[in-house]
């Protein structure tokens, strides 16, 4: 009963984090991969328009604005990605904290498992929760936050 317990528990975490880390890395190459294209058309359509006047009157239009948006999105906006990894830091710390505090409520050798589930998780939520706190220290010290960079950095 007691392996039976633990496959039920350590298997389909197992799964879920895995699945959660492939679908990270999924959405960062994809990210990646989006971004350059984009720059990549900007750097032709600028070559092509050199300096002109049709250049000027282009990027002062509304396509071009649009165009050149995602650059000043991703520039400008840090709130998302502090948000992201606050919220995951809480949803995997307290995940970690309920398999410790769950340990002591089933037998002796799952225990450990628990422990080793819950320890991971606690882990993985307090470095999350530092990635957020140091995106949103650099943002302020760069000035993406607030506007004004610090003068210190």
């Amino acid at each position: 009963m007691n392996e039976n317990l633990v496959m039920i528990i350590v298997m389909p975490t197992m799964f879920v984090m895995t699945a959660w880390a492939f679908k990270t890395l999924l959405a960062f190459i994809q990210q990646r991969q989006l971004t350059k294209l984009h720059y990549a058309l900007q750097d032709r359509l600028l070559e092509k328009l050199g300096s002109s006047p049709q250049a000027l009157e282009y990027l002062h239009s509304d396509a071009g604005e649009k165009m050149f948006a995602l650059a000043a999105k991703e520039r400008t906006n840090p709130y998302a990605r502090i948000l992201s990894a606050l919220q995951a830091g809480a949803v995997i710390g307290f995940l970690g904290v309920g398999f410790l505090v769950l340990r002591v409520m089933v037998d002796r050798e799952i225990a450990e498992a628990f422990s080793v589930i819950g320890v991971l998780g606690i882990s993985l939520g307090l470095g999350f929760l530092a990635s957020s706190a140091a995106a949103y220290a650099f943002s302020k010290s760069w000035g993406l936050i607030n506007g004004t960079p610090d003068e210190n950095a």
